[in-house]
């Protein structure tokens, strides 16, 4: 089975692109020999993983790792697919089927299921090392790897978190490797085709915006096609017929769905919003205040001159033959860069989607602009020979002040995710203050469903804390966005996992009818919420004001204020309320 270059290439083209072919693999085999140039992705992939050691010993599990935790921690195979079903999460089912097997031959202790979203994360380095290796010199593809990846604090994040997002990076790095080595093939076999299609596959059915990532692969196939004039339908089709797999899936995306009903919890972006995306990617909201702003500028300024490079490069070498390889993946890199605009478009117009951890994927693309400024920043110092750049030969690397520069620099940002970690103060042990005010033997209802779940979860009294299901609160304009969600998806743990959760989250008129006298653990300062999609304050449950202080039956009084620290190093302030009955 070819590759279908033949029906409409350019003839004019061929000879040039065996000249580029020929040329990238004497560069490859030179870059074989250099395996030493390999201890960037394995210093990467332990500062990933010493990074994902420390933060998971300063931080619980909270509300979303704590869905993943119930689910991944199912007694049996069969269950955890029932649960999955459910409405407890919307996303497809590869996470959980590869994260149970994963809980029960490594356990489901808060560090195991990390390690398992920060081996997709290493993964996602590596692969995206190698393919932008494939077509840089060894300093360009370090630095655009590791100026994404290890400064950016929505991936320091996320590879400490036991969520689905590592291994959906995995899975588009994977796909993007599989979209070089296709465009580097004069024949693409059966297998090559098959497996594209595998990844494909295993893309959608690990989060729904991989939909939006794998056909954005798809037209980067198509745009680079159309760049070279050839024609590749079994490659496009490929990709197209993966996303069959996805039928399986609706019937429990449509139930999942219905928690988004009546009124999901994403707000509409704001161009902020939008900007801040690009500020998490490069991760400067970690040390300064003052830096991102400068960031974005210069992520921005990055993005549009290394277009202008491109552009003027082709013009003077339109026969491809040194900026050949390095197209495909600058094409790949705009597509994936667009999708963060296209979500903004949506969610401004048709629904709200826009959330920065859906989309880290985008970091790809960052990568390999990066990757190619930087090659064009060499190249062009080579062509002025006005310095000399022999240093840049990683065999010289410890002998020429340059190359310790450089080698200080990989240094550098190796170390950054650590200090970041080693910085940052641990959480309080959840509940820990709840007895400052004495009435130890109180049930303690928790109206803020994180500090419920986490407190019923670790807290030696976790049958001391109660959630409250009031679908006539939750309604309640002044909730907010969140609270229907929430409903339902406490109400799938209780349906689901009875022998944690059927006795402590209880209809209102069941929990009144049976307490008398009991705490309620709230917001420090009263907050109502409006349906607005533009603001930030999603949750402000309503279950205190419409069933306690707006009945004269109750009596309330102030006990106190209780702290709790978050990973941070913010404290969290609550009221702790006695409720009694006259």
């Amino acid at each position: 089975m070819k590759c279908d270059f033949s029906s409409n290439l350019n003839t004019e083209v061929i000879p040039q692109i065996f000249k580029s072919r020929i040329m990238n693999l004497k560069n490859n085999k030179l870059k074989k020999n250099n395996w030493h140039e390999y201890l960037i992705p394995l210093l990467a992939t332990l500062t990933l993983l010493i990074l994902c050691i420390i933060i998971s010993s300063k931080r619980f599990f909270w509300f979303d790792e704590l869905i993943s935790y119930y689910v991944l921690n199912d007694r049996s195979f069969s269950h955890m697919m029932v649960a999955f079903h459910d409405k407890l999460n919307n996303t497809p089912p590869l996470y959980f089927i590869l994260g149970w097997v994963w809980a029960k031959v490594f356990g489901s202790t808060e560090l195991s299921l990390r390690l398992f979203s920060s081996l997709g994360m290493c993964i996602a380095f590596v692969t995206a090392w190698i393919t932008l290796r494939r077509a840089y010199a060894f300093w360009p593809a370090s630095v655009g790897t590791l100026a994404v990846f290890c400064t950016s604090e929505l991936f320091i994040h996320q590879n400490s978190e036991a969520r689905m997002y590592g291994l959906f990076l995995a899975l588009c790095s994977l796909g993007l490797f599989q979209f070089d080595v296709i465009n580097r093939s004069f024949k693409c076999s059966k297998n090559k085709i098959w497996l594209n299609a595998c990844i494909h596959a295993a893309i959608v059915q690990t989060h729904l915006f991989g939909i939006f990532y794998s056909g954005a692969i798809l037209l980067s196939f198509i745009s680079r096609d159309k760049y070279f004039n050839i024609f590749r339908p079994k490659i496009y089709l490929s990709i197209i017929l993966s996303w069959l797999s996805l039928i399986l899936y609706i019937p429990s995306f449509l139930n999942q769905a219905d928690a988004g009903k009546p009124r999901t919890w994403i707000p509409i972006p704001s161009l902020a919003d939008l900007i801040n995306l690009v500020n998490n990617n490069t991760g400067s909201q970690s040390f300064s205040n003052a830096v991102p702003s400068l960031f974005n500028i210069i992520i921005l300024f990055l993005i549009v001159i290394s277009s202008l490079l491109f552009i003027s490069r082709a013009k003077l070498q339109p026969n491809f033959q040194d900026i050949h390889a390095p197209i495909s993946l600058l094409i790949f890199a705009y597509f994936f860069l667009a999708i963060p605009f296209g979500i903004w478009i949506i969610s401004l117009t048709i629904k709200p989607i826009f959330v920065a951890r859906y989309m880290m994927p985008s970091m790809l693309g960052l990568s390999i602009i990066l990757a190619y400024f930087c090659s064009v920043i060499i190249s062009l110092g080579q062509s002025s020979k006005k310095i000399n750049l022999k240093f840049l030969n990683f065999g010289s690397l410890w002998i020429t002040p340059q190359s310790i520069l450089l080698s200080a620099l990989m240094a550098i940002l190796l170390l950054t995710p650590i200090f970041y970690a080693i910085t940052i103060s641990p959480e309080q042990f959840p509940g820990i203050n709840d007895n400052k005010y004495g009435f130890k033997n109180l049930p303690i209802v928790a109206q803020p469903s994180n500090d419920f779940i986490q407190r019923s979860h670790y807290s030696p009294e976790r049958q001391r804390y109660f959630f409250i299901l009031d679908w006539q609160s939750a309604l309640d304009r002044r909730s907010g966005l969140l609270p229907t969600q929430i409903y339902k998806v406490m109400d799938a743990f209780k349906r689901n996992y009875p022998e944690v959760f059927e006795q402590n989250v209880r209809q209102s008129k069941d929990f009144l009818k049976t307490y008398k006298r009991f705490l309620v653990l709230d917001s420090l300062e009263e907050k109502k919420c409006t349906l607005d999609r533009t603001i930030k304050d999603l949750d402000c449950p309503q279950w205190l004001n419409t069933r306690i202080l707006n009945n004269p039956d109750y009596k309330v009084t102030y006990l106190g204020q209780i702290d709790d620290r978050k990973i941070l190093g913010t404290i969290d302030s609550k009221k702790l309320l006695l409720v009694e009955k006259k």
